[in-house]
């Protein structure tokens, strides 16, 4: 009789409910290939990435139980990873393979929440402890609290785009162009933690001007790593941020700054790849920085009023932002049209508008440092989770309050999540306490948020929401100012809705006000 070998991965049966969705993540293929065959013989569902990169874009459609990647790999690192993962989903767990564990990528796995390590090499059985020791957790209720990085991670994600409108405020102050360059790359050193920057500028006749902060030696480097990267960076016609092949030991990036018809130059920056390479989120606030600077740099050349320029920039850069989510993509641009109806038909003069229309699209500012597995969960969200959003209009504020010229706009950014009885965030004001203009964005931002389709429900059909204000008039919103919007056209509220919006739902019996915004973002006025 012919003895039938042993299948070389033993299925173990998981309890009914335990399937797991695991994202595995490696350069080498054959590990990749044993990582996606051990896992998926323990009744997990298995994704796979030869990339840290691949596998950002499969976290930003997708929910994993459990992320396991490569420490050393070409490009994002598997710290990196670990950054980025905690940075938008920090209760799932993420487990560093590594083939010499160090110190110090053991302090930086602790510091941002490493559910564990896998010392290669490691067998299908360390595989099986390790699913073990997961599904022990979650059945009882051990979930992974909020990593001790998670401060520094959103500090660092505020202070980004606050740099962008202190790069604005820089050009209204009537600084000559020499110094406003010096300062721009000091505030894009801090920012991005570049220990070496670079920037170079098309004069007027026609030579260029290189202005360098950080180690000669560095600058050197990032020079070359630029020269061999530029025919390949103009071709992003100024619409992302690269990373370039700099010397060993160093992470690199570099962005154009547009100009009149061409690119008016290119800002890079370095730094010690130990503090890691430079994430997704990093590239779009170097993207923004170079932006900025271009607009800033023309009207301080043309000496031209900068105000209405810079808040197109920086609105431009929230699009970009929100566009990347389809949920939430062209949200801020609808709410800005709906705060303008509303002050035009309440009367309000042409000035009081143009600060509706910037408060409108400036109103969730502060949700650009937010989590975004908070921004997107399906579901009701955790004490400590929405202690976290009610932060975002503080921050909106904070962010705004350097530029003096838009204080009427911080103000609406502030206390546009204000409840007409009091019960709203973040101050608690009630009635006539809270400034006019917010109380408009309030109603233009609720609108929206029910008639856009979310990750826990449909849209509602645009009367059925207008209905549903009417409902909550005189507690939750203004009156005053929900019967402005009602006496906007239906169809003139459609053709706004209709703006960026790439699918429409709707839903037969729609969630009251409340529960539909208490259930998820709280991205309305309701807070519960």
């Amino acid at each position: 009789m012919t003895a039938v070998p042993a299948p070389l991965f033993a299925v173990a049966p998981a309890p009914s409910g335990d399937v797991l969705r695991v994202l595995v993540v490696d350069d080498n293929a054959s590990v990749l290939r044993f990582l996606a065959a051990a896992f998926g013989a323990n009744a997990c569902l298995v994704s796979q990435a030869s990339t840290a990169e691949q596998a950002l874009e499969l976290l930003r459609g997708e929910r994993f139980d459990l992320v396991v990647s490569d420490i050393k790999m070409p490009g994002l690192s598997g710290l990196d990873l670990l950054r980025a993962v905690k940075g938008r989903q920090p209760g799932t767990p993420v487990v560093l393979i590594t083939g010499a564990p160090s110190v110090s990528s053991a302090v930086f796995g602790l510091r941002y929440g490493a559910y564990d390590y896998l010392p290669k090499p490691f067998s299908v059985k360390e595989i099986q402890e390790l699913l073990h020791r997961l599904r022990c957790d979650q059945r009882e209720g051990r979930s992974q609290a909020f990593p001790a990085g998670l401060t520094e991670e959103l500090d660092r994600r505020q202070f980004g785009v606050e740099v962008l409108f202190r790069i604005g405020e820089l050009a209204l102050g009537g600084i000559d162009p020499s110094t406003f360059i010096e300062t721009v790359l000091g505030y894009t050193m801090q920012s991005l933690r570049a220990d070496g920057a670079l920037i170079i500028l098309r004069e007027e006749d026609g030579t260029f001007k290189a202005t360098r902060r950080g180690q000669p030696v560095l600058l050197g480097e990032l020079s070359s790593a630029l020269q061999g990267a530029f025919e390949s960076l103009l071709a992003t016609g100024g619409r992302e941020a690269r990373p370039l092949a700099a010397g060993p030991g160093l992470a690199a990036i570099a962005a154009l700054v547009p100009g009149l018809g061409n690119s008016m130059g290119v800002l890079c920056l370095a730094r010690d790849a130990k503090v890691g390479a430079f994430l997704p989120d990093e590239q779009e606030l170097l993207l923004g920085y170079a932006r900025t600077t271009a607009v800033a740099l023309q009207k301080i050349l043309l000496r031209e009023s900068l105000e209405q320029n810079l808040v197109d920039t920086i609105a431009a850069f929230v699009n970009a932002i929100e566009s990347k989510d389809v949920y939430l993509k062209g949200h801020s641009a609808r709410v800005s049209l709906y705060s303008g109806e509303i002050g035009t038909v309440m009367g309000m003069s042409e000035a009081d508008v143009l600060v509706l229309g910037r408060a409108g699209m400036l109103h969730d500012l502060g949700k650009l440092v937010m989590l975004d597995s908070i921004l997107r969960k399906p579901g009701k969200l955790t004490p400590e989770e929405y202690g976290l959003i009610q932060m975002h209009p503080g921050v909106g504020d904070r962010i705004l309050q350097p530029l003096k010229f838009l204080v009427p706009e911080s103000r609406a950014v502030r206390h546009h999540h204000e409840r007409y009885d009091g019960r709203g965030y973040p101050d608690g004001l009630r009635g006539e306490e809270i400034p006019p203009l917010a109380r408009v964005v309030t109603v233009a931002d609720a609108f929206d948020a029910m008639t856009s389709d979310r990750p826990y429900r449909g849209a509602m059909p645009l009367a059925a929401a207008r209905e549903e204000l009417l409902r909550v008039s005189g507690t939750q919103v203004d009156p005053t100012v929900v019967a402005a919007f009602a006496a906007i056209p239906i169809s003139r509220l459609d053709e706004v809705s209709a703006r960026y919006h790439e699918r429409r739902g709707t839903v037969d019996n729609p969630a009251p006000l409340g529960e539909t915004v208490v259930c998820a973002q709280a991205e309305a006025v309701v807070t519960a």
